[in-house]
């Protein structure tokens, strides 16, 4: 893959922030350090890097796409009250189960599940 300098500081920065950050996030900790950077260099990099499978792209209906340099099997949950993502291991691999039940032979899933972080749940039950 043919590396720019604004794709290795792009694929630097997500491997450093310890989360799974937004297009606009990344461009917000990429400016100081790289500040003729712009938007949509960002996006179009990063659907690069998604493409090259360097990094996975989260899509996730009514929140921005967010990007994972963990290229390992994990799944992810979304926190409903502050809206953290968290990732998170099965014990089993779900495409057999899925195979089983739909017929067809599954390649690849997404498992994306919404709850309360266990932060945000401390939060709710802690005494005003």
């Amino acid at each position: 893959m043919i590396q720019t300098k604004q794709r290795q500081i792009i694929l630097e920065t997500i491997r450093a922030i310890d989360s799974h950050p937004t297009a606009d996030e990344l461009f917000q900790a990429i400016r100081p350090k790289m500040p003729t950077i712009s938007l949509a260099t960002v996006y179009r990099n990063l659907n690069f890097l998604a493409e090259a499978g360097e990094i996975r792209k989260l899509s996730m209906p009514g929140m921005s796409d967010r990007f994972d340099w963990q290229l390992d099997p994990h799944d992810h949950l979304v926190c409903e009250t502050c809206g953290r993502l968290f990732d998170f291991t099965l014990p089993v691999d779900l495409k057999d189960m899925i195979g089983a039940a739909s017929g067809m032979e599954v390649k690849r899933y997404t498992l994306v599940a919404r709850g309360v972080c266990p932060a945000c749940a401390a939060k709710k039950h802690a005494p005003s």
